[in-house]
């Protein structure tokens, strides 16, 4: 799949996620307790992923993040940098299925990164699209054409897929 493809899925992808997930209608949305987006962005640039300077409206931050090899892609959300309401990661390979693992041992209260990163690692290689409860923090993996996956990672109460 050359670049220009798995751009625009992980275009639509965060478009779709967006336009369905609550987080960003809710008034008072509740962040990912523990995370903040400038940890996870130095975290990911520390092994050589690119991300963009924060993206504001209304009462959303976005900041996305991509891998050196164009395989995977981050989208933080928020009502600020420091407010992270959600974190989805796309990959469009399996040796990008790292990067899901890797963002489920973020260091969210009230989550066991140990047991989120096992259930993340079973759900990828899973036929269907599946989800989580981590201390009321949602996991889910979405089953994407072919072998692309999604990881989203919100607080349970902002969850449409209860």
């Amino acid at each position: 799949m050359n670049s220009r493809i798995r751009f625009l899925s992980a275009a639509i992808t965060l478009s779709i996620l967006v336009s369905v997930n609550p987080a960003f209608a809710a008034a008072n949305p509740k962040p990912l307790p523990g995370v903040t987006a400038a940890e996870l962005t130095t975290n990911l640039e520390n092994r050589r992923w690119s991300c963009l300077k924060p993206q504001k409206a209304k009462d959303t931050t976005t900041i996305n993040c991509s891998s050196k090899d164009k395989t995977a892609t981050v989208a933080i959300l928020g009502t600020t940098a420091k407010n992270i309401t959600s974190i989805t990661v796309n990959s469009t390979t399996r040796i990008s299925y790292g990067w899901p693992r890797f963002i489920a041992t973020l260091p969210i209260d009230g989550v066991d990164p140990t047991a989120a990163q096992k259930w993340v690692t079973t759900a990828l290689s899973a036929k269907t699209s599946t989800s989580k409860i981590f201390g009321g923090v949602k996991f889910s993996v979405v089953k994407g054409s072919g072998i692309a996956r999604t990881l989203t990672i919100a607080h349970n109460s902002l969850s449409t897929f209860r």
